[in-house]
């Protein structure tokens, strides 16, 4: 089971997957980026961490990003420092969430070859992928691995029920 979700912001895309890994019932491994409302600075967040360790805060995890207004301070070098070798050390046979895959990462090497051998491994894989057009993001969602759902708002509830008939969850 390698699972790809793609879809606009506040699609669903991360809900589907917490949903899918509550029901799978087995211990998930990867990562997880989390955007928080701005503060009173007006300055969002974006924060990663590993899913078999959250942090007791999210205050406490990697900020990846900030946001403020339309201006954005990235810093994709944790892409390869952190979520890398959180990847690297997953033992075969894991369940293995992928929230999110990104513009981000699109010349951090090291995450991008992790991601990949997760994709074409012995893995299950539950992944969101942003809709964007760059190379990174297509080859994952032309993955012969893999496969892409689309989902909306409309659909989401279905694509639940559709993706729990289809790999007995």
């Amino acid at each position: 089971m390698k699972i790809l979700l793609c879809g606009d912001v506040n699609s669903g895309k991360s809900t589907l997957i917490q949903k899918l890994v509550s029901d799978i019932g087995k211990a998930p491994r990867g990562y997880i980026t989390v955007r928080m409302p701005e503060d009173e600075t007006g300055i969002s967040h974006v924060y990663l961490y590993d899913i078999s360790s959250p942090p007791g805060r999210i205050e406490d995890a990697q900020v990846i990003m900030e946001i403020r207004g339309d201006k954005f301070d990235r810093r994709p070098e944790y892409m390869s420092s952190i979520a890398a070798p959180i990847l690297e050390g997953i033992p075969e046979g894991s369940l293995v969430v992928l929230d999110e895959l990104g513009t981000l990462e699109e010349h951090e090497e090291r995450f991008k070859n992790a991601v990949m051998r997760i994709l074409s491994g012995p893995y299950d894989v539950l992944a969101s992928v942003k809709a964007q057009n760059t190379d990174f993001l297509r080859d994952i969602r032309r993955h012969p691995d893999c496969e892409l759902y689309i989902i909306t708002p409309e659909n989401r509830n279905a694509l639940y029920a559709q993706l729990r008939r289809e790999y007995n969850i």
